[in-house]
């Protein structure tokens, strides 16, 4: 049963009004209490709904709670602006929260989407300055500062519904750490990556022939794409581990920092590694992609240059965010994947595998370049409450008694208590991250239709041009051995907590029964396997088809709306996604995107039901 909610508003010490949802029928064990508030407000939101939530934001702003921190004209729609309010609390950012604000000629509001967090009641001048917070930190992990992404204070909710006065702070292990103002501890931490000219030509790794833009340079060719109007570099790291580590470093941005040495290049322009020809080539298509099918350019929508590394022993693939980077503004890094009953392996170079890691790129400076910060989840639990108590290998664990082993730093391991509701497991889950993943599959194999005419995979097969097979399934996640279920059956884990620092556990839940307690699970969100959630719903908004979760029929739009289907899902992304967010709340933005590109028709129909039929139908955010 899906509740109703109300808008509530109510006097409080440190604001004029401070939001929050009452939800009446709420199933007592299907959610733990938190302070935080999604704000889903649309096309589906009953007007005068819309209306209270458009003056409450107003209200917000007036008082200072909510500050305008970006505004832009709309790319598609004329006439239509979004703005980013940025929550704060006595002057203090309050991290993750905010509200994206779509308004229409004359200022009419059209949707408000957003996470605003309530109750905070934090001392806002710090104890320790930035140094004396930051010193311990630097000495336990052993890493220095990355010079760039502090953010000075910031005032973190914690997962038990508290919040604290910390200071942010990226070192070059590539971790963004939070650091109490009071204490100097650390109490949350985020991943700055994400893991999985001349014309030549050569051959890429399935043997088919390529043409790639090099550049003529000092009487040889390199891998440097000055044709198109974002430059794109492909660096080979000569499977030097150094060469790799001191390429992945951060920097200031926009200063180059690898040289000729580091560059890919041949003699003759017929390029013979397939791992710089495909890597090299399927980047070009990706921008081409973008550009002509959503006019973004590049990743950064600006034109900014695109820096790759393959050739190197990582057993993945994965994007590194600003500041890292030979350049300071992120890397792809493109690994090899071992090759199955045999020890063989191939370059992570496919169309569907770049342009998969680019998309995480474009994800993050989209949402970065109009929230101020890329999207993260709530910081209270996204969960819900699981059993009491569960058995595994004959003894029987209750919330209360249970430890979970938790690498709190690398190989070191902790026994650390199950965070506990009215005697029961919380359960949650990364859904940021899952939304991060879900883009990331969905415009992959985007790019893949795009150029299929060009020899690429037209399939909604993730990853399925490798040896190893495929990696996800957009039409039937159930078919590979990471199999998804819909949203109100999405893998979770048992939450861990030392004091104030949140973990996911190795206990890994299926509707709300444990399926397995795997310790090299442990502190794994599920985003890529909760990312199917969404991919299924794009696939099944075209293609059609019963969500076998559910059970749920879904009338697709059909192959010939793809480009369509497309236009949604990257509106919903790049003006209107707030930073905090949740599967559901990116279901309501999704929904929103559907409403303004294609009112009335079937497509938004389509979409509309796709989403329903994966568990994610409108209201779900609340």
């Amino acid at each position: 049963m899906t509740a109703r909610t109300r808008l509530v508003s109510i006097a409080g010490p440190t604001a004029a009004a401070i939001l929050f949802l009452a939800a009446a029928a709420q199933p007592v064990a299907s959610q733990p209490p938190n302070t935080v508030l999604a704000v889903a407000a649309g096309y589906a939101t009953d007007v005068d709904e819309l209306r209270r939530w458009d003056a409450a934001v107003d209200a917000m702003a007036r008082t200072g709670e909510l500050v305008v921190v970006s505004r832009q004209a709309d790319r598609t729609l004329p006439g239509r602006t979004h703005e980013y309010l940025a929550q704060l609390f006595e002057g203090v950012r309050v991290h993750g929260g905010g509200v994206s604000r779509q308004l229409d000629r004359g200022g009419v509001t059209v949707s408000l989407f957003g996470t605003v967090y309530t109750g905070i009641d934090v001392e806002t001048a710090p104890v320790l300055v930035p140094e004396e917070a930051y010193a311990d930190v630097m000495r336990r992990t052993g890493a220095a500062s990355a010079g760039r992404g502090e953010a000075g204070l910031v005032i973190l909710p914690l997962f038990d519904g508290s919040y604290e006065l910390t200071y942010r702070l990226t070192l070059e292990d590539a971790y963004t750490y939070f650091v109490s103002a009071a204490d100097g501890a650390v109490v949350h931490r985020e991943a700055a990556f994400a893991t999985q000219s001349a014309v030549g030509t050569g051959a890429g790794f399935l043997g088919d022939t390529k043409k790639i833009s090099t550049t003529h340079d000092d009487g040889r060719y390199e891998s440097r794409d000055r044709l198109r109007p974002g430059e794109i570099v492909t660096l080979d790291a000569g499977f030097d581990w150094g060469r790799l580590n001191r390429l992945t470093q951060p920097g200031p941005p926009g200063v180059q920092r690898w040289t000729s040495d580091d560059i890919a290049t041949d003699a003759d322009n017929v390029w013979v590694d397939p791992a710089v020809v495909d890597g090299h080539a399927h980047m070009g298509w990706t921008y081409d992609y973008f550009a002509r099918r959503h006019a973004w350019q590049g990743l950064d929508g600006e034109n900014g240059r695109i820096v790759a590394i393959v050739n190197n022993g990582f057993p993945n693939a994965s994007a590194w965010f600003p500041p890292f980077g030979p350049e300071g503004n992120g890397v792809y890094i493109f690994g090899q994947l071992g090759v199955p009953d045999s020890e063989t392996t191939q370059p992570l170079v496919s169309l569907h595998v770049v342009a998969h890691e680019l998309m995480h790129g474009l994800t993050n400076f989209s949402v970065s370049q109009r929230t101020g910060g890329g999207l993260v989840d709530y910081l209270n639990l996204v969960g819900r409450l699981g059993p009491p108590s569960f058995e595994w290998e004959g003894e029987t664990h209750t919330c209360s008694e249970t430890r979970f082993p938790i690498e709190v730093k690398p190989e070191v391991w902790v026994p650390l208590p199950a965070v506990c509701a009215d005697g029961r497991f919380v359960l949650a889950s990364s859904h940021a991250g899952a939304v991060h993943e879900a883009y990331s599959d969905i415009f992959a194999v985007s790019a893949g239709f795009f150029h299929e005419a060009a020899g690429a995979a037209g399939t909604y097969e993730f990853g399925s041009e490798h040896a190893a097979g495929t990696i996800r399934s957009l039409s039937d996640p159930w078919s590979t051995n990471q199999d998804a279920m819909a949203y109100p059956f999405r893998w979770e884990f048992a939450a861990a907590a030392d004091d104030r620092y949140f973990y996911f556990s190795g206990a890994i839940f299926l509707q709300g029964e444990l399926v397995a307690w795997r310790q090299d699970r442990c502190c794994y969100g599920g985003q890529h396997w909760n990312s199917t959630i969404l991919s299924h719903a794009f696939y099944l908004a075209i293609e059609g088809g019963t969500n076998l979760g559910t059970g749920l029929a879904v009338e697709g739009a059909g192959a010939a709306n793809r480009e369509h289907v497309e236009r949604i899902f990257f509106r919903a992304l790049t003006e209107l996604m707030p930073q905090a967010t949740s599967l559901p709340l990116a279901a309501d933005v999704i929904r929103q995107a559907a409403a303004d590109l294609a009112p009335g028709t079937s497509v938004q129909q389509a979409v509309e039901d796709a989403l329903a039929a994966v568990g994610l139908p409108p209201g779900t955010a609340h």
